[in-house]
C-alpha cells in the first residue's frame, strides 16, 4: 500500500533542555510513562531495513502496460455475450479519465513481493500465462482464462504478473520478486502446465540468461509471433491499421551462429575471488553476471573471439578496479597472400577474423560491397539476412519508381 507522510507544524517542548521538537506520528506515539516504544521497520531476508518503493508510471515498460491494454480489450471482446455493455469500456478497474484512481490500484500490489521484504513462501504463486510481449515476456495472473474474462466482462481487472521463459496457454509456479506500476516482476520457478508449441532450447544458459527469449519455441512459431507483433502494433497504433494484411516473416539463413558481435561483460564485486570473476550476460530479471564460457548465437569466428577475450580478461582482472564491457566483433581482412589492404582486396578474397579493440575498425560485405565503420558502431548483427533484406528493398523501390514513371507518362 502507498504510505503517506504528514507534515505537522506544531511543535512542543523538551522538558530538559528547552529546545523545540517537530510532533510527528512517531513523537506522539508514547506510552503513559512518556517511554516511547520500540518502532521495528520490516526488513528484507538479508537484515537491512526495507525502504518503500514509490511506484511510477514513467518506471514501467510500456510495451508491458500495451500488452494488458490489449489483453484485456480482446478478453472483454471474446466474452462480451455475458455483458449487457453496448461499447468496449474505455478502462478497465476505474473509470475512464480518473487518475487517481489508477494510482491507488497501480500503486497498491495486492500481494507481496521478495524485494518487498516477504519470505520465499509468502511470494511463490501458481498463475496462468495469458499472452506474450513484444519483449518475449509473458503476462500472467492468478485467475483462469474463464475467471479472467468473468471479471473483465464486470470491467475489473485483476493484479498481473511478468513472467520469463513461458507460453501463452502455460502454467507456472512464480516468485514474485519486484513491484512496478500495475504488475509485478517474477521469476519462474517451474512450468506446470506446459504448451504444446514449448520445445527443449538448444543452448545450455537459456532460463537462467537475460539474452535469449524465444528459444523455447520452435523456429517457424518465433517467426509467426513475430509477425503478430508486427499486427498487433498496427492495430494499438489505429484500429484502421489493424485491418492491414502483415505478410510473413522471412526465415534468416541462420537460426543460430548468426551474430556478428557479442558484448559480454562482468562486474567486480565484493568477496568474489578475483580468479573466479562471472563473465558473461546478466542472469534474467537481475543485475547480476551469468558467468558463460559460449554463446550459441555468435558466429564460429565470434565464438573463438568470444573465448579469447575471456582469457584475456581473467589474465588481466587484477586490473580492474570495477569491472568492464568486452567487445568481440567479427570482421573481412585480406586472406593470406591475397593483398595487404581491405581496399585493394575483392570482397569475394576477404575471410573472416575477429577483433577485440573497441577503437578498431572493421569491414562488413554485401554481395560485392564493402562497408568500413568502427567497431563499437552499429551495424546489422545479422549479416546472413543482409542479401535477401537489401535485395528486397530494390526490387520494392524498383517497382515503385517504374509506377511513378508510368503515372508522370
Amino acid at each position: 500500500m502507498p504510505e503517506h507522510s504528514a507534515d505537522i507544524s506544531m511543535s512542543q517542548s523538551a522538558p530538559d533542555t528547552g529546545l523545540k521538537r517537530a510532533v510527528s506520528p512517531s513523537n506522539l506515539n508514547t506510552d503513559s510513562a512518556g517511554a516511547k516504544p520500540e518502532q521495528k521497520r520490516p526488513k528484507t531476508q538479508q537484515g537491512r531495513p526495507h525502504r518503500p518503493r514509490r511506484l511510477r508510471k514513467a518506471d514501467a515498460d510500456e510495451t508491458v502496460l500495451d500488452a494488458i491494454e490489449l489483453l484485456l480489450r480482446e478478453t472483454w471482446l471474446n466474452g462480451r455475450s455475458a455483458t449487457d455493455c453496448p461499447g468496449i469500456p474505455a478502462a478497465f478497474g476505474w473509470s475512464s479519465g480518473d487518475q487517481d484512481a489508477e494510482a491507488a490500484y497501480s500503486r497498491s500490489p495486492p500481494i507481496p513481493a521478495k524485494l518487498a521484504g516477504a519470505s520465499e513462501a509468502e511470494c511463490t504463486f501458481d498463475v496462468y500465462v495469458h499472452e506474450m510481449t513484444e519483449r518475449g515476456v509473458s503476462i500472467a495472473a492468478r485467475e483462469t482464462p474463464e475467471q479472467l474474462r468473468e471479471l473483465v466482462s464486470q470491467g475489473q481487472r485483476p493484479w498481473f504478473f511478468v513472467v520469463p521463459f513461458t507460453l501463452k496457454g502455460e502454467q507456472a509456479r512464480i516468485r514474485s520478486v519486484r513491484h512496478e506500476w500495475g504488475y509485478t516482476q517474477s521469476d519462474l520457478l517451474e512450468v506446470t502446465g506446459k504448451s504444446p508449441l514449448r520445445i527443449e532450447a538448444p543452448c545450455a544458459y537459456f532460463g537462467r540468461c537475460s539474452g535469449c527469449q524465444l528459444q523455447h519455441v520452435g523456429y517457424n512459431h518465433q517467426l509467426e509471433f513475430k509477425r503478430q507483433v508486427v499486427e498487433r502494433a498496427f492495430a494499438h497504433a489505429n484500429p484502421l491499421f489493424g485491418k492491414l494484411p502483415v505478410l510473413s516473416v522471412s526465415q534468416s539463413p541462420l537460426p543460430y551462429g548468426y551474430r556478428t558481435k557479442l558484448t559480454p561483460h562482468f562486474d567486480l564485486r565484493k568477496n568474489t575471488p578475483i580468479d573466479n570473476v562471472p563473465i558473461g550476460f546478466n542472469i534474467a530479471g537481475q543485475r547480476r553476471v551469468l558467468d558463460i564460457e559460449d554463446c550459441m548465437i555468435g558466429t564460429d569466428v565470434v565464438r573463438r573471439g568470444f573465448a579469447q577475450a575471456r582469457k584475456d580478461a581473467h589474465a588481466k582482472m587484477a586490473s580492474y578496479k570495477r569491472g568492464a564491457t568486452l567487445l568481440v566483433r567479427e570482421t573481412n581482412v585480406p586472406g593470406e597472400g591475397v593483398g595487404t589492404s581491405v581496399a585493394d582486396t575483392p570482397a569475394a578474397e576477404l575471410v573472416k577474423e575477429y577483433t577485440l579493440d573497441p577503437k578498431s575498425w572493421v569491414t562488413d560485405t554485401v554481395g560485392d560491397l564493402k562497408f568500413r565503420y568502427p567497431a563499437s558502431s552499429f551495424f546489422q548483427n545479422n549479416a546472413s539476412i543482409l542479401p535477401a533484406f537489401t535485395g528486397y528493398v530494390r526490387e520494392e523501390l524498383h517497382k515503385w519508381s517504374g509506377q511513378l514513371a508510368a503515372n508522370d507518362g
